[in-house]
Order: structure tokens, then sequence, then C-alpha cells
């Protein structure tokens, strides 16, 4: 028998909205994972889940993801996250539309934005209802693009390259994130190679930049300088480290260990990983900075080269993974400011 606070627990959350509406055929998650620092922000994720729980134990580790990329960025907002569980008989508009009114009930507590299989005609329907929308996918993924970029550099000058022209770096993913990250590349003389489960659209980015184009199953095997995981999470796992070519890692996926032990795994292969909750938190710096701190986001990006720097040399110096001083960074901050309001 499901039991809902038994997957609650599973999942590591403490605070779920689950959200449904039988005219349109809702069924959604609203995650709320940390608002110490400010309201919770993330983004709407869509997909058709296996199962309940399945979705539960999603959004939960998306919204804990973002509650350290909001804090490592040094924003005033904590981490949330919402799913939504797409069937056959989902009214997708009403569906959207009722998920606004939902967001408008919480008051701001919870700020979104688009996320995989979320559509900008969703987010539209979702603004008819709140104002706690941005609908700017284009000007978040660019700012997402911006911040991957600025991590890579970190990569390069901690192995103490001057920048990135003659790099090889493989882009896994050839969705907005992807391919804002390789166009960037590329301008900075980096020499990209793509691959997406569509090949089409791999083929296509490809030519567009002068780049290459491999089969999906090969990108992360590729003998290249550095690889970028930009689609979904989980794929770095620990059977996949023993065949990384690469000495850097660095992506916009959210998640891309596929469990804590892979981190202890790169390190002792000494494979630069940046954590993705820093490396693709320039959405949320965007949007945050924004319409939350009302300030410019753009030295909050420029900021987050310096603190992958300081997490690479910080695990070297400590003999760990990346990920867990990363952790540690973000998680202080937090502590810090439960301390003052103590």
């Amino acid at each position: 028998m499901f039991d809902f606070f038994e997957e609650l627990s599973s999942a590591g959350a403490h605070r779920i909205l689950a959200l449904q509406d039988k005219a349109s055929g809702l069924r959604a998650f609203i995650a709320l994972d940390d608002t110490t620092l400010g309201p919770a922000c993330g983004g709407i994720r869509t997909l058709a889940y296996n199962s309940t729980a399945e979705a539960l134990t999603d959004v939960a580790k998306l919204a804990s993801a973002m509650t350290l990329k909001c804090a490592i960025a040094g924003l005033d907002a904590g981490g949330g996250k919402a799913v939504v569980m797409l069937q056959p008989e989902m009214d997708r508009a009403a569906a959207f539309s009722r998920l606004g009114d939902f967001i408008e009930d919480l008051g701001g507590l919870f700020r979104t934005a688009g996320d995989l299989g979320t559509t900008y005609e969703d987010l539209l329907q979702i603004a008819k209802r709140t104002s706690h929308v941005n609908t700017s996918s284009n000007q978040l993924s660019t700012a997402t693009g911006q911040g991957i970029v600025n991590c890579i550099r970190a990569c390069a000058s901690d192995r103490g390259l001057t920048g990135l022209a003659g790099l090889q770096i493989a882009i896994q993913g050839c969705g907005l994130i992807g391919t804002g990250v390789a166009r960037s590349l590329v301008a900075q003389g980096a020499k990209v190679t793509v691959a997406d489960v569509d090949e089409n659209k791999a083929k296509i980015l490809a030519n567009e930049i002068g780049g290459n184009w491999i089969t999906a199953d090969k990108i992360l095997t590729t003998d290249v300088d550095i690889i970028s995981p930009c689609a979904v999470g989980g794929v770095v796992t620990p059977q996949i480290v023993n065949d990384i070519r690469a000495w850097a890692i660095c992506g916009g996926a959210n998640n891309q260990l596929s469990d804590p032990s892979v981190d202890a795994l790169l390190a002792a292969r000494e494979i630069a990983y940046i954590p993705d909750f820093l490396a693709s938190s320039g959405a949320v710096i965007e949007g945050i900075a924004k319409t939350v701190m009302n300030t410019d986001p753009d030295p909050f990006i420029a900021r987050l080269e310096a603190t992958a720097v300081l997490i690479l040399q910080q695990a070297r110096k400590e003999k760990c993974g990346t990920d867990a001083i990363g952790r540690t960074i973000a998680l202080s901050r937090i502590q810090k400011a439960n301390r003052s309001a103590a």
C-alpha cells in the first residue's frame, strides 16, 4: 500500500504540497525545501512519471539542489521545485492554468520558471493566474550558459591554462542550455563536440558552430579535455567514471552524479568536477536577482568562476570530492542565517 508519509521520508523531504484538479486532470507536487534565506525558487518539470513515488522523489531531490544553488550563489532565496505528472487525459492548458492558481495561493513563497518538459505555452497559462512565474526562457537559458562557461574557465585556470582556445569540450544535450554553451565556447576558441538523443538536432548544431557530433552513448567517454552534461541528471555513474577520458566535468544538468559515492571516485581519478548546483545556477541568479533582490545579476554570475576555483583548490587540499566541499559552503551560509535569526 502506498504511504505518502513513508514516501516523503524516503525522498528526504519535509514539506511537499500535493495538488490535484479533477476537471483538468492536473496532478502535481510543489516542494518547498528551504526558505531560510528567502522564498523557495525552482522550475516546473513536466514528465510522464511511472508512479507517484517516482514524482515525489524527483521533486524532493530537485528542490534540495535548488537550495544549494541559491545558497552558494549568494542569493536571498531558498530551494523549491514543482513537478507535473503528465497523463494522456490531462487538459494541458487548463491544468497549467490551475497550477498558476495554486502558486498564487502561496503568496510569493514559491517563485518558478520553466524546466524539462514544460513549454513556453505552459508558462503563459500559469502567468495568466500568477505573477510569480518567469516566462523568459531564452534569457534564463542564456544566463545558465554563461554561468557554465565561467565555471569551465575556472577548470582551465585551475589547470594553469590562460583561456579556452584549443580546448576539446564535449557537450551532452543540444537543448537551449547545451546550444548556448556550445556557441559561447566556440566563440572563445574551443573545439566542441555535441551529442543528443535526437541525432538530427546534434548534426544541425554541429554544422552551425563548425564542430563535430557523435552518438549520445559515446559523448561522456570520448577523448576530450572537458565534458559538459547539459541534458538529464544521474549520468555520471560509478561505471562511467572508470571510462571517462576527460580531466574535468562541468555542465548544466541537475543532479549529474548518480549517487554520492561518485564524488569520491572522481576525486580519486583526479577528474575536476564542478558541482552542478554551482555550474547551473545562472538561471536562478538571473531570475532572483532581478525579481526578489532588485539588483544586477551579472556580478553574481561572474563570481561563479572564483567560487569554482575555490572549491577545486579546497578539495585538492583536503583530498576529498568537490561536491562535498560545495555542499559544505552552501549549507554553512544557511546555518549562519539560522544562528543569526535565533
